[in-house]
């Protein structure tokens, strides 16, 4: 590739609309176009990069037994009927279109429905599993938050696969197989060292946690919780948490009880404060109604966030809302914002956190508009509960109940994720097979997703420095960045160099404009190949070249031999 022939051109300009460092590098480096926001296109290097890590990804997808399609990405509405998500209250980020005939159609958002429906014509006796299949092809999703650049996109390229298993304990081998596969891939990409399996939630379909596979990054949206010393990592909506135990007051008797008038005073930080309490004296009580009818009181300790998840989970339910004020006037009696669990009606479910446990004397809402009860205690003023849950969005001091060790905690970006799905795909669209004794027997499903666009934005946040991208070897879109520097000497030296490194399979990028050598070696820092070599009169007449690696960008002169046993 000569420079000279490539129609993009670098920019010392940072773009105004882009705030995230990936994209800003990957467009002044010519490597991405943006159309809009969460939607760029793929330029020649850019494109040749994400060819690399997709050449990867496959790799190791047909090593477990992987087969590669593509699917459409019209879907018809029918199939999504079947497994009840094509309403968008339930899938709320679809892009939908229609035919002229009227006939509505989806935008490739996600592929379980079409690939079961797929492989349906092939699916009928046991002898016809297992399957591992996947392909790689752009989805599109409606982000209300298109951000961060690669990082989160409207329009960006996938690999997600999917497995059909004959039982569980077959999914679960395949399952491990995929994970396994996962962590090969990051080690590939130079990501290895620090992408970690992350437990996260499960959803609707199972009760076990799925896996995320997440980078450690200042710029992730997710928080990781780690145990120390272990392997175990957490995402912050399921890690397992207890609160850290409160220093009792010495001495502590039981106050008298009282009700506070405090108008509009509504949040436990300004609670606190009007009352002279810690916060974690203060209670938070938050009113749900679920799928099934039910409504439940869900109480934490002040300072604390309710996690619906954990609360789903306890309470078996598939899905929680607020409830609406009249619900809330209904069962506490006050207007919204002074709910607690003092005199609440019969028909409503309460769930305690663990971090309410073991308090003197602590504040709630009163069930009466304005007011809050203070003093509050257990066996005295409430019933103790049966059993203490933990519903509580994990924080920063939290304990990892098991083994009772401080969480550290971690900034880090999803990459990849893998998901037990049950049968619920399957079930839905009719899908099963016939066991050795004749018997229709469900087919256990998993997905496994990696965001091929989204590691490409990753690798460029975490290997770049303040010149420019550095790119991982077997990522980069050349492995050499050739420079010439000097008259016609030079230019034959030069052009000899290449044809012999392209002839020994070596891709090289070959700066061969009438540019000043500053502004070639600028552009070999910021587009990031892994290593330079300058050919010059100066060097041609000692017969050496100039090596630099980009990592390091420590030069060295080198004789030719010397040269080629560094780049083979």
């Amino acid at each position: 590739m000569r420079v000279s022939q490539l129609f993009t051109k670098t920019s010392k300009t940072v773009p105004s609309d882009e705030v995230a460092k990936n994209a800003q590098l990957l467009i002044r480096a010519g490597f991405i176009h943006k159309e809009m926001a969460g939607v760029y296109a793929y330029l020649p290097l850019g494109l040749r990069v994400l060819e690399n890590i997709k050449k990867i990804v496959r790799e190791e997808m047909n090593a477990i037994g992987g087969q590669e399609v593509m699917m459409t990405t019209l879907q018809p509405k029918d199939i999504w009927e079947k497994t009840d998500r094509w309403d968008d209250a339930k899938v709320d980020n679809w892009f939908k279109t229609k035919l002229t005939n009227g006939t509505e159609l989806g935008v490739g958002l996600t592929h379980e429905e079409p690939v079961v429906d797929a492989l349906s014509a092939y699916i009928n006796s046991y002898k016809d599993l297992p399957i591992f299949t996947y392909q790689i092809q752009n989805k599109f999703r409606n982000e209300l938050r298109a951000k961060s650049g690669l990082l989160r996109g409207r329009e960006f390229v996938m690999k997600d696969m999917y497995s059909f298993a004959r039982s569980q304990e077959e999914h679960d081998e395949m399952y491990e197989r995929a994970a396994v596969a996962y962590h090969k891939v990051y080690r590939r990409l130079g990501l290895g060292d620090f992408t970690y399996r992350v437990k996260a939630d499960g959803g609707i379909f199972t009760e076990r946690f799925s896996d995320e596979f997440q980078t450690l990054s200042s710029v992730g949206e997710d928080t990781l919780f780690h145990v120390p010393d272990t392997d175990e990592y957490f995402n912050e909506e399921v890690a397992p948490a207890q609160a850290p135990a409160v220093t009792p007051v010495p001495d502590e008797s039981l106050a008298e009880f009282e009700e506070v008038e405090a108008a509009g005073v509504i949040g436990v930080a300004v609670l606190a404060e009007l009352l002279g309490i810690p916060f974690e004296k203060t209670t938070k009580t938050m009113l749900y109604t679920s799928d099934t009818g039910e409504t439940i009181a869900a109480v934490v300790r002040g300072g604390y966030d309710i996690n619906e998840i954990k609360l789903r989970k306890i309470v078996g339910a598939r899905k929680l809302v607020l409830a609406d004020e009249a619900t809330v006037k209904r069962v506490t009696g006050a207007e919204v914002g002074y709910a607690g669990i003092l005199n609440l009606a019969a028909d409503v479910r309460v769930i305690v956190d663990e971090s309410c446990a073991n308090r003197t004397n602590f504040e709630m809402g009163a069930n009466r508009t304005n007011f809050h009860a203070t003093n509050v205690n257990w066996g005295r003023d409430l019933p103790l509960p049966e059993e203490f849950y933990d519903i509580k969005v994990a924080r920063k001091g939290d304990v990892h109940p098991e083994s009772g060790k401080t969480y550290e905690l971690h900034r880090a970006v999803e990459v990849g994720n893998i998901f037990p799905l049950e049968s619920k795909y399957t079930d839905a669209l009719g899908v099963y097979y016939t066991n050795e004794e004749g018997k229709q027997e469900s087919i256990i499903m998993g997905c496994y997703g990696i965001g091929v666009s989204r590691l490409m934005g990753v690798i460029a946040e975490h290997f770049s420095d303040d010149k420019g991208l550095v790119w991982p070897e077997n990522i980069a879109p050349a492995k050499v960045y050739l420079v010439r520097i000097g008259g016609e000497v030079a230019t034959k030296h030069a052009d000899e160099l290449y044809d012999e490194l392209m002839g020994k399979g070596i891709e090289v990028m070959y700066d061969d404009r009438d540019e000043r050598p500053g502004t070639k070696f600028a552009d070999s820092e910021l587009i990031g190949i892994p290593h330079r070599v300058t050919v010059s009169d100066r060097l041609i007449e000692a017969d050496s070249y100039e090596y630099t690696p980009r990592m390091s960008g420590v030069s060295e002169v080198l004789t030719h031999d010397q040269l080629l046993g560094k780049l083979n």
